[in-house]
């Protein structure tokens, strides 16, 4: 890399780190308005990426758009593989390595969080929606400002757990779960379990047919961007 280019790079990671442009504490939720008329279908983690493509190719096929919250270890090991999963999604922030932020020190958490986001910039071609899921849902205040310092917005849990990541769920028990929902939910699932793609026609269909739109959370919360495109970029390395 040319002097030039490691200022760049040097200079986009302090950008990511630095708190001066960031909010007080990144606003807990757990849902949207039900005004929205959509929900939205979230997926956690991404260790079993057969699974994960699954899931993309369900959606894309039915024109849905889900928000992906993958671990920065997952994506860093397939870059190419990843770019094609998560095209035309939305993705947020699950942290690098899944730690449970509650027991980092504050630069462990600052670290997880904008490392992940600045690896999902370089592989992706585009920045991440500026929303962070907590590994385990476990949060607290502090996590919550120093998310906010670093330009976080909202701390994002769920209002409806599929329980997709229970070893006793079935294809059965994770449509019951996630069915019935009403507008303004978010949905957790997990990019891993060999049952949710199984699962998430029905899922689907199941809401489209009560005429909710499944949209990413920049609807569903009313963060006012979109969801990107492909990326255009060469590719990256790991």
């Amino acid at each position: 890399m040319v002097p030039g280019a490691l200022i760049l790079a040097a200079a986009s990671l302090l950008a990511l780190a630095s708190p001066v442009a960031g909010i007080a504490e990144a606003v807990r939720v757990t849902a949207g308005a039900r005004a929205t008329h959509a929900v939205a279908l979230t997926f956690d983690d991404g260790y079993r990426r057969s699974a994960c493509a699954s899931i993309a190719r369900t959606l894309r096929a039915y024109g849905a758009t889900g928000t992906f919250f993958i671990n920065g270890i997952h994506l860093a090991a397939a870059p190419a593989a990843w770019r094609d999963i998560l095209a035309g999604q939305q993705v947020g922030n699950h942290t690098r390595s899944h730690l449970r932020l509650t027991k980092q020190s504050d630069q462990v958490v600052r670290r997880q969080i904008t490392h992940n986001e600045a690896l999902h910039a370089r592989i992706l071609g585009h920045p991440m929606l500026k929303v962070l899921r907590p590994p385990y849902g476990a949060h607290d205040a502090r996590v919550r400002r120093i998310a906010g310092e670093l330009g976080y917005s909202h701390t994002v849990l769920w209002s409806v757990d599929s329980r997709d990541w229970q070893r006793s769920a079935t294809v059965d028990s994770i449509i019951h779960r996630a069915t019935g929902a009403p507008p303004g939910a978010i949905i957790l699932m997990h990019c891993g379990p060999r049952e949710t793609p199984l699962a998430l026609a029905r899922i689907i269909r199941h809401y489209q047919e009560r005429g909710i739109t499944l949209a990413g959370l920049d609807v569903v919360l009313g963060l006012g961007v979109q969801a990107p495109t492909r990326p255009a970029l060469p590719a990256a390395g790991k």
